[in-house]
């Protein structure tokens, strides 16, 4: 029984309505944050790192390489794996058997293939075969260019069955209701399945591109002066490696860290209400 002198307690007009949980509180953040902070005081306050920190990244070379060269690796080569990976993607679900097994060929061969070995098969094998074959000099296809050949036709794999998943995702209902109203098949993909499916498809599409832009990394072996490369060049020439690798990583942790929570921001504004 309820005691009839008991009051119900209501907070007044002053009182906060919020509580803090320490359990949902982002501290993986606060710590990576106090790692940043760490050193970016390591690099105003120690000649060492702030000499290092100024061969990674160089300004204003920095607009040509380094930095800004990981960035439009990165960019460029999403970009174009996407739409690639939009076409095997739909090729991967055609009706056609002979399309259908093609695309799923390209997948899995690619897919089995590590990301390292592609860039040097594409580099040193498939744009030389293209040069004679186009009588083009081997030369004056410069390496950055063949790099991001390499990463856009290596993420088109996997992005083309992000692109499967997400398309068969969307509920057939939809695209009867497409058929019922009179739309073609072509007009259903673009109009019905895809807006819904990109919905469902951006986390995986977001880790795509964070796994890209780390992938950059490995054109170093091609002498693409990247910041992975500008740093081995610091590096070697001034037997620094622990304030060149200790800023590099940091410069990718920063880099990767804005993109995912740029991404989780994004996914929840394009979110559905429930």
């Amino acid at each position: 029984m309820t005691d009839p002198g008991d009051k119900e307690v209501v907070p007044g007009p002053g009182a906060s309505i919020y509580t803090f949980d320490a359990s949902e509180f982002p501290w993986w953040l606060v710590g990576i944050l106090t790692i940043i902070a760490a050193m970016v005081a390591a690099i105003v306050f120690t000649d060492a790192y702030r000499e290092a920190f100024d061969a990674i990244l160089p300004l204003p070379a920095s607009f040509t390489q380094g930095l800004a060269l990981t960035l439009y690796l990165t960019v460029g080569s999403f970009v174009v794996a996407t739409a690639l990976g939009l076409f095997i993607g739909l090729a991967r679900l055609s009706r056609n058997t002979f399309i259908r097994n093609l695309a799923a060929t390209y997948i899995e061969f690619v897919r089995g293939i590590p990301v390292i070995v592609f860039i040097f098969l594409v580099a040193l094998v498939f744009t030389p075969d293209f040069a004679d074959l186009v009588n083009m000099e081997t030369r004056s296809i410069p390496q950055g260019i063949r790099a991001s050949a390499a990463l856009s036709l290596f993420y088109a794999a996997f992005i083309a069955e992000v692109f499967r998943a997400g398309i068969q995702s969307v509920p057939t209902t939809q695209t009867e209701a497409g058929r019922s109203i009179g739309l073609s098949e072509r007009q259903i993909t673009r109009k019905v399945v895809l807006p819904q499916a990109v919905r469902n498809m951006l986390p995986a599409l977001g880790n795509d591109l964070i796994s890209l832009m780390k992938d950059t990394s490995l054109v170093s072996i091609l002498a693409v002066r990247e910041i992975t490369q500008m740093a081995r060049l610091y590096s070697g020439s001034s037997f620094r490696f622990r304030e060149s690798f200790f800023i590099l990583v940091v410069i990718y942790v920063v880099l990767t860290l804005g993109l995912s929570l740029l991404l989780r921001w994004y996914e929840r504004r394009i979110a559905i209400p429930r």
